[in-house]
């Protein structure tokens, strides 16, 4: 009988053997990043023909193409050109834009220090350029250092980055700071501009190294007590002097007896400035930490004690808390927030950070701050466009605030709040609970109130940040003309929009705890902002429905745009504050009890 012969086989070193005719597999080969890199090419090439543009028209004269068209060129190709730099992590790329950044840096601090303007017979000063080239050059800068520090892996180039985030950081940090303190006149335009730049320079830092101990824990501590120290002086500065002028005068009744309630709220104020050095006793704190509470407690209760006696300051003090001290006293809470954030372990610290980096580590956070930034640019175009043509009045012959005009009187900017809180809200709890992760995270040893706050919290304060674009445009066309404005109706209108966001977001967060569905969730609050609307509809009389005058009249105490329109003209209007702030403590009250039920059922 015979025998098939095996087939023939050729072994080969350190592989299978194969067959006679066949050939080994060819080694696969990753595709690269083509079509990353040729979005990076697209966006460079846009960059550089804006610049051509832009260039060309400020050089020649207009040109064909006008420069507005030029500067869209550019900042689509700079946002094309970000897009590769995160993308594309190999090594020539990276090290590219590591030196794209250094060139704008370098161009911010020209554009800082460079006198201006260079045409016309006006006087040169330094820092004429400051705004827009050099803060925009460092804004560019920072956005490409991000992505260089996040994929270099040789550990001196990442070094060199990290560090030079945080020497650009702590120097904008701190001089815009000092340069409000030494001449406040300063504070309302490139100081508050310069210290918000130099806090998202050390934010970037503190993302980039381990906070957790060394350095990185170093510089946020140390952020903190810088920011505690801008408090009490924006504190001291705006009272001290004041009280020693008025003295025990203005504790006085017509009658000349001594006025119990104003002399008791007096001495209460005293009081307060020694709870810091009791929380830090109580606490066990380094002792220069207790020593240091201590002599500013000592130092506050000092100065109350002596102004119910004697008034040794015989000249009126100049006007400090509005707006420069309010601005100093709020950059030095944001610096104080930012260092507790970091370096707390405290298990609602935790969880509120957590729901904060989550909106800068997605897409959708940027994506709605982008919306934002377009809506209140063009709110802001309108108004420069009203500005230039000489309108002031609406037809009838009144007057009327130019920032009101810019605010109130836009049709865009009641429509994004509608569709705000719905983005910002939607996937709080719902998609937690689609996940399945919102039952790890109650299982954990947090009750259901840290995890409401938390997100709470996170959510109100991006709501926030949402609206600060509009804040800056009217500090940059405050240098940009050199002309003061009335802070009044800004600050007022600042305050109620966060009264409104927290009974907004509030509301949002409790319809995310009822669905695992974000579509649902947003439709639904969605629904409520509508509910709002009808309110300011309801107080015009252009939808009242035959509801008797009581009922129109509570319901258009919820009209927030009617609030809107009190707060700009310069009249905080406390009593609606105080409702929308217990709105959202009722919304999340609800919240909790929500979650609480769900954990038992």
């Amino acid at each position: 009988m015979s025998t098939i012969p095996p087939p023939e086989t050729s072994p080969l070193p350190d592989g299978p053997a194969l067959r006679v005719g066949e050939a080994a597999p060819s080694a696969r080969v990753e595709e690269g990043p083509t079509l990353v890199r040729a979005i990076g090419f697209a966006g460079l090439f846009l960059l550089v023909l804006g610049a051509v543009v832009v260039i060309s028209t400020r050089a020649v004269g207009p040109r064909w193409v006008p420069e507005g068209w030029g500067f869209l060129a550019g900042a689509t190709g700079l946002a094309l050109m970000l897009y590769h730099a995160f993308a594309d992590g190999e090594q020539e790329v990276r090290r590219a834009y590591g030196g794209f950044a250094l060139f704008w840096l370098v161009f911010a601090f020209v554009a800082a220090l460079v006198p201006g303007p260079f045409s016309g017979t006006a006087e040169k000063a330094v820092g004429h350029y400051l705004l827009p080239w050099g803060v925009g050059g460092a804004v560019v800068g920072l956005l490409f250092l991000v992505p260089f520090c996040r994929h270099e892996t040789d550990e001196l180039f990442h070094d060199i980055g990290v560090n030079l985030l945080l020497a650009v950081g702590g120097l904008l940090a701190v001089g815009g700071v000092t340069a409000g303190v030494a001449k406040p006149e300063l504070m309302t335009s490139p100081g508050l501009i310069l210290a918000l730049l130099g806090l998202a320079f050390l934010c970037t830092y503190l993302g980039q190294v381990d906070t957790s101990d060394g350095v990185g824990y170093t510089v946020a501590f140390s952020l903190g007590a810088f920011g505690a120290v801008v408090v009490l002086y924006a504190v001291g500065r705006a009272a001290f002097p004041t009280l020693l002028f008025e003295g025990p005068n203005t504790l006085r009744l017509p009658n000349g007896d001594r006025d119990v309630w104003k002399t008791a709220f007096r001495v209460l104020g005293g009081v307060a400035f020694l709870v810091p050095a009791l929380l830090a006793f109580a606490a066990g704190a380094p002792g220069w930490v207790r020593a240091a509470a201590a002599a500013v407690g000592a130092a506050g209760a000092g100065v109350v004690a002596v102004s119910l006696f004697a008034n040794p300051v015989h000249t009126a003090p100049k006007p400090f808390l509005v707006p420069n001290g309010l601005i100093l006293g709020l950059l030095g809470l944001v610096y104080v927030a930012v260092a507790v954030g970091v370096c707390s372990d405290n298990p609602f610290v935790a969880l509120t950070r957590r729901e904060l980096s989550s909106y800068f580590l997605s897409p959708v956070g940027y994506l709605v701050l982008a919306g934002m930034l377009i809506v209140q640019w063009f709110g802001y175009q309108d108004f420069i466009d009203r500005l230039r043509d000489g309108e002031r009045g609406l037809g009838t012959g009144v007057t009327l605030q130019p920032i009101v005009r810019y605010y109130f009187y836009a049709f865009l900017p009641v429509i994004a709040l509608l569709l705000l809180v719905p983005a910002l809200t939607m996937r709080l709890v719902a998609e937690e609970r689609r996940t399945g992760s919102l039952e790890v995270l109650m299982t954990a040893p947090v009750g259901e109130w840290p995890v409401v706050l938390s997100k709470f919290v996170a959510t109100w304060l991006f709501f926030l940040v949402c609206w600060l674009p509009s804040g800056l445009f009217l500090v940059a066309l405050r240098v940009e003309v050199g002309q003061p404005f009335d802070y009044l109706p800004l600050l007022s209108f600042y305050l109620c929009l966060a009264a409104q966001g927290m009974a907004f977001v509030g509301m949002g967060l409790f319809f995310s705890t009822l669905t695992k569905n974000q579509i649902v969730a947003a439709v639904l609050t969605l629904v409520g902002m509508l509910a709002f609307f009808v309110c300011f509809l309801i107080r015009e009389g252009a939808y009242t429905l035959g509801l008797p005058p009581f009922v129109r009249t509570a319901l258009g105490r919820l009209s927030y745009i009617h609030m809107w329109g009190t707060a700009l003209s310069g009249r905080l209007p406390v009593r609606d504050v105080l409702l929308f702030g217990s709105l959202g403590a009722f919304w999340l009250f609800l919240s909790a009890k929500v979650l609480e039920a769900r954990k038992w059922s």
